[in-house]
């Protein structure tokens, strides 16, 4: 059902069944509601200056009411609260004059509170919906009008899921049937079952989620009502999609297609067809996934529904990023972001903001990353907050549904007790949310603290690729510059592979120890290269060092292999040896970089009458990788280096000790 109560003219006169007398109802019509019937569709018609001048000229109370429901219709929200105020000021004022006929101002008094609630809840004030939806149905039974307390029923069990309380929801939709059972109204029951199904999949019930979700589909198949079948086919569709089965959601989503097809429902057209992408996306068909978000897309655009055409944007920005086509999922997800911030839908821009994160991250733009990443993060924390608040009021609404069942059931002399008791207890509550609340921000604090920390990774572990690359490159251009072609296409082969494989690594936060190994085998064999085997190297494992399982961070030990061979081993005429071992002590893997140059103070002097004056940054880089390693795993990566040198004093070279931990 509908969670919004009409004020059309056939609600109107629904909400009448429940008078005593038939006399009353035809005399009611005649003398009150036909006039008012009247001004109501004359004020559809009109604007909203038609219908205040038909309230100034209307005598009796009941036209006033009618009157002043059909203007909140088409005002703001100031105007809307004051006309609803009205509106109950006159109903409060016939009750209690005990003005004839009494149906008539309780009627108008009830139907004024369902407006009120659906106002309430759109506006996302819960407690105050849920207060004047009770204050409707209570009133639905001194009139003893069953169907509109069916309908304040219906609304309460929406707006309790609406809340997160399943318990509530659940037990208040169990009413609504029962009662809709007593109406004989089957289409209302069709909806409460389908409304059920709901429940049941957000309490993670896959078994009665089915079962009411088929009761749905057969009651709405017995009333002919396309509209039903179709909208339960759809939810069919998540359903099994949800539960792994992509090949049974595509045959719902296709059949509840058809049927919005014929019934010529354009907006709801687009709605499934984004369910199919969604579905196809999830099963790899990235293409056919693109072709159905197009055309929910269109779709959007053309009746101008602005948050599905934001969804589109980002769902088919998504499938570009899979693609390999960064700059088309840019352009998308970037649209998504600016509809959703003109609709100030804090949750749309979270995920178009987390979207172009990502594709930020892939083309190595990560100042714009950056910035996406604490949009998110600021969204986040809004939408925790905002959760937070109506995590609040359902628990009071939920202690205020617990102290009246229990005034209830206790006698009068507990009554006092059961006070105490309800305080200390909603102390303790409130106690322990506080305490819920303070490790749950301490937690999302240090999560957004590790999410920045592995950006900063990357950036360092960037910032590190040109330095490597220009030495590179400058060792080509010496074999171009002395027209050796063979070594100067062998070095370049050797070199194509190696950024490949440094590329890769760059996207991983570890890699396995002979990855490590590997890319360090190719990164000296083109050093051996480019110094013309000046020097040597072996890399030596212990046996109890299982290369293949133990993790690491990726190419650190590179910059430290390259920082023996330019400022030591490249000065010698021949007989360098490096050695690069590994070996488990205690806790810890232990890598040592033995190299045999003329070590740092030598190569510092000789740069010095050479007159450079270039400051390596790759060092200083490696040792902000290990700080940041050592925060973000909660251990110590260490590096020492130390000069050798004889009893005299004499440079034998550099050792370099690093210490990793054995689990990442």
């Amino acid at each position: 059902m509908p969670d919004f109560f009409d004020i059309s003219p056939i609600n109107v006169h629904c909400i009448m069944i429940g008078m005593k007398s038939v006399v009353w109802r035809l005399l009611a019509y005649v003398c009150f509601l036909l006039p008012c019937l009247l001004a109501m569709q004359n004020g559809y018609a009109q604007n909203k200056d038609s219908l205040l001048h038909q309230l100034k000229l209307a005598k009796h109370d009941t036209q006033k009411i009618y009157i002043l429901r059909s203007i909140t219709a088409l005002s703001d929200d100031t105007t809307i609260r004051r006309y609803f105020d009205d509106g109950i000021a006159l109903c409060q004022k016939g009750i209690a004059d005990g003005l004839k006929p009494q149906e008539l101002y309780l009627a108008g008094l009830a139907t004024i509170y369902g407006n009120m609630g659906s106002y309430y809840k759109h506006r996302s004030e819960y407690a105050n919906a849920l207060d004047v939806y009770k204050k409707a149905e209570e009133l639905s039974d001194q009139l003893h009008d069953k169907r509109f307390k069916s309908i304040m029923l219906n609304d309460i069990a929406i707006l309790y899921d609406d809340m997160g309380n399943m318990r509530q929801s659940l037990e208040t939709s169990y009413k609504d049937l029962q009662l809709q059972e007593e109406l004989n109204d089957s289409l209302g029951m069709a909806y409460t079952y389908n409304n059920i199904a709901h429940i049941f999949i957000e309490l993670k019930d896959d078994k009665n989620a089915l079962e009411y979700y088929t009761k749905s589909l057969k009651m709405f198949d017995v009333l002919k009502h396309k509209k039903g079948m179709a909208m339960i086919m759809c939810n069919m569709g998540t359903y099994y999609s949800s539960c792994g089965d992509g090949k049974t959601a595509l045959i719902y989503y296709g059949k509840s297609l058809e049927l919005y097809r014929q019934m010529k429902d354009t907006y709801s057209v687009g709605e499934v067809l984004s369910c199919c992408g969604f579905e196809l996306d999830k099963q790899g068909q990235v293409d056919s996934a693109l072709a159905y978000f197009n055309q929910a897309l269109l779709i959007a655009k053309e009746l101008n529904v602005k948050e599905n055409m934001a969804y589109a944007y980002r769902a088919m920005a998504k499938i570009f990023l899979k693609k390999g086509n960064a700059p088309q999922a840019q352009e998308y997800a970037l649209l998504s972001l600016q509809i959703s911030k003109q609709l100030e839908n804090l949750r749309d821009i979270q995920n178009a903001a987390k979207m172009l994160k990502e594709i930020y991250l892939q083309k190595g733009n990560y100042k714009d990353a950056y910035a996406m990443h604490d949009l998110e993060i600021t969204i986040r924390d809004s939408t925790v907050n905002e959760a937070n608040y109506k995590d609040a009021i359902n628990k009071k609404l939920q202690y205020d549904f617990d102290k009246r069942e229990l005034e209830l059931t206790l006698g009068n002399e507990k009554k006092i007790w059961e006070k105490n008791v309800l305080i200390f207890a909603s102390l303790l509550a409130a106690l322990l949310v506080s305490v819920g609340s303070f490790f749950y921000t301490r937690h999302s604090k240090l999560k957004n603290r590790l999410e920045t920390m592995e950006l900063e990774q990357q950036q360092y572990r960037a910032q590190m690729n040109p330095h490597f690359i220009f030495n590179c490159l400058h060792s080509i251009q010496h074999y171009i510059l002395h027209n050796d072609v063979i070594s100067a296409n062998k070095y370049l082969s050797e070199f194509a592979s190696l950024m490949r494989t440094t590329m890769e690594h760059n996207q991983l936060q570890t890699i396995a120890l002979q990855q490590e190994i590997d890319y360090l085998n190719s990164y000296l064999s083109l050093e051996q290269m480019r110094f013309e085997n000046k020097f040597t190297y072996q890399i030596n494992c212990s046996a109890d060092v299982d290369i293949s399982v133990l993790q690491v961070l990726p190419t650190i030990i590179q910059p430290f292999a390259e920082n023996a061979i330019v400022h030591g081993l490249c000065y010698l005429e021949n007989g360098g040896r490096l050695l690069v071992s590994f070996t488990k002590v205690d806790d810890r893997l232990v890598c040592t970089v033995d190299d045999n140059g003329i070590g740092r103070r030598a190569s510092k002097q000789i740069k010095a009458r050479s007159g450079k004056t270039h400051v390596s940054q790759g060092m200083e880089l490696v040792k902000k990788r290990l700080a940041l390693a050592s925060s973000l795993h909660k251990t110590t990566f260490s590096a020492e280096v130390i000069d050798k040198t004889d009893a005299d004093g004499k440079a034998l070279g550099t050792l370099v000790i690093l210490k990793f931990p054995l689990e990442l």
